[in-house]
């Protein structure tokens, strides 16, 4: 496989249907051979049986059921070590990212012209669509609040593709959703791309943040300023 996509999900068995879909679609027609490695956190929707059906009709799912273990952060690297490609991915289930961006996404590191590529809401033409203006402020301080830390405009990102490389021999410790802030801080790469995507909110079941989510930022960013410092 080319790529492996990790699809962290929690009580997300409305929305992954037809976000494997669509997957399936643009990979068939970008000529990428790629896997979806699907990390549930034993939803109690049971996402993960509705997973396993998808690769029933689609094959190439990887179906991860977690149990008694919680958090998005650590289903990504539990979806890692799952994956065998050169190219490791990362999408959310609730249809906030546009999965017809994944070979743009993609080919920067086939053609090794970047060892990081980040689906970016805050670069020209990005555009994030329906979101209340608290949500908005909420997000644009969240990137203030990390940008001595990377140079990139969208690190909050959760849709983004690395070189296995990077993560390497690096000890990752994230604490809560930022996955991508953490690779950006700890990882080892050269070049890394921005590429403009319409984010748009989720369209069926409940967002997961919440005032530990934006507690357990904090406690992250704090713990990678003195990981930057020292």
């Amino acid at each position: 496989m080319d790529i492996s996509i990790v699809i962290p999900t929690y009580n997300e068995s409305e929305n992954l249907p037809i976000l494997i879909d669509r997957i399936v679609k643009v990979l068939e027609q970008s000529g990428i051979e790629g896997q979806i490695i699907v990390v549930d956190d034993d939803s109690p929707d049971k996402t993960w049986e509705i997973a396993n059906d998808l690769n029933k009709t689609y094959g190439n799912i990887e179906v991860v059921r977690r149990q008694g273990k919680r958090g998005l952060s650590s289903a990504v690297l539990d979806g890692f070590t799952e994956s065998g490609s050169p190219i490791l991915g990362v999408m959310d289930a609730d249809l906030s990212h546009p999965p017809e961006k994944i070979p743009e996404l993609v080919e920067p590191i086939l053609n090794r012209e970047a060892d990081i590529t980040i689906g970016s809401r805050y670069i020209n033409s990005g555009e994030i669509e329906q979101w209340p203006l608290m949500r908005k402020l909420s997000s644009k301080l969240a990137t203030l609040a990390a940008c001595k830390l990377t140079s990139v405009k969208d690190p909050m990102s959760g849709f983004f593709f690395l070189r296995r490389e990077v993560i390497e021999n690096i000890e990752l410790n994230p604490k809560g959703f930022k996955i991508g802030l953490e690779i950006l801080v700890r990882g080892k790469y050269g070049n890394v791309i921005e590429v403009p995507i319409k984010f748009r909110d989720r369209i069926y079941g409940e967002t997961k943040l919440s005032q530990k989510v934006i507690i357990d930022y904090l406690i992250h960013v704090t713990r990678l300023y003195i990981y930057k410092i020292f």
